[in-house]
């Protein structure tokens, strides 16, 4: 993965957005430390320099097979996503379609009445050609779609970009994922973002569930959709917590509390593991290693431990995060955590599949 910033892009495109009174400044610094799978939290209000370095502004360079005029539109599109407080994954959807529809061009036309970097149609509602040729507004309502489709944060690229594009080539996106990631991250970095060192490891995760002493890849994307599923299982609404040894008890063969639902999300056999076999079944990470699928777990016993699937970071910080959970006070949740828990609770970060 690249990082170095680009010369000139963080000062071109500031000078575009302050236009539009965004004013994007660095918040991790330079070669800052990297935080897994992290959304990047809004621009800044405070500073006071459009430029970074202060110095004239400079032509962006090329990053691999995409020119000065390719990586300036990405860092449009990156920008834009910034200002709407999109996660760094949707940045790389985003780009990653630009690069199949337009190669990252500004298009004047395109396949019928298609114009701009997404190749957007007038006739099908996106806005009048001539807005649609304007980076920014197309970016903006590429993001504005892609954010109403439910669970495009864990889908596969190419599925979250069909939500939005509806192309007649929908496995087309695909192969741009490794450039998008290397590009989003290239400008990210330039611009002074939060963007994760390790975009790859967003873009694709996999938890490994070790079976026999097997290893066997389940896509993020997969866990996340067991655990989704039981936020609305039980009469539309979230499956409420019980811990029970009665099968009667039990909700499609697994317990109802905090280790029952984990198993259920990572496809363990029913009725599930305690969190001590858990914890024992998985490696100890350290804080900023947490990625999509990653456990915390307190181990204590007699319905004293806990265990929370890890989502995502949801600052910079890596003070808060999103995390799935079944618990006494309201059942399922998907909700924002105080790391490592609510009070003092102690919590251990952990990778499962030892």
């Amino acid at each position: 993965m690249i990082s170095r910033p680009i010369a000139g892009i963080a000062v071109a495109v500031a000078a575009v957005l302050l236009g539009c009174s965004v004013l994007i400044v660095g918040m991790l610094g330079g070669g800052g430390a990297s935080a897994n799978c992290l959304p990047v939290v809004g621009a800044s209000q405070t500073g006071s320099s459009a430029s970074p370095s202060g110095g004239a502004s400079a032509a962006p360079e090329p990053i691999g097979e995409w020119n000065a005029e390719q990586v300036a539109n990405a860092a449009v599109i990156v920008a834009v996503g910034q200002r709407l407080q999109v996660p760094a994954r949707g940045k790389v959807i985003a780009v990653a379609t630009a690069m199949q529809e337009s190669s990252l061009t500004n298009l004047a036309g395109g396949d019928r009445d298609s114009v701009g970097l997404f190749q957007q149609r007038p006739s099908q509602g996106w806005g009048t050609s001539a807005q649609l040729q304007d980076p920014q507004h197309a970016a903006t309502k590429f993001y504005t779609k892609l954010l109403a489709v439910p669970g495009w944060q864990t889908m596969p690229l190419t599925r979250a970009a069909q939500a939005v594009q509806v192309s007649a080539y929908p496995d087309a996106y695909a192969k741009f994922e490794p450039e998008a990631v290397q590009v989003v991250g290239a400008v990210g970095s330039a611009l002074g973002l939060a963007i994760p060192s390790d975009l790859g490891q967003c873009a694709s995760t996999c938890v490994v569930i070790t079976v026999a002493d097997t290893g066997s890849c389940v896509e993020a994307a997969t866990v996340f959709g067991r655990a989704q599923s039981w936020l609305t299982a039980w009469s539309g609404g979230p499956v409420p917590y019980l811990s029970s040894g009665n099968p009667a008890d039990w909700f499609h063969g697994y317990r109802r509390d905090c280790s029952g639902y984990v198993s259920m999300a990572l496809g363990l056999d029913g009725p599930g593991l305690n969190t001590a076999a858990l914890a024992a079944r998985s490696t100890i990470i350290s804080k900023a290693d947490l990625r999509p699928g990653d456990l915390l777990i307190n181990t204590a016993p007699n319905l004293r431990g806990h265990v929370v699937l890890f989502d995502r970071w949801m600052d910079a910080s890596m003070s808060r995060y999103y995390g799935y959970e079944q618990s006494g006070d309201a059942g399922t949740h998907h909700r924002i955590i105080p790391y490592p828990y609510f009070g003092d609770y102690p919590m251990l970060p952990y990778r499962f599949g030892k």
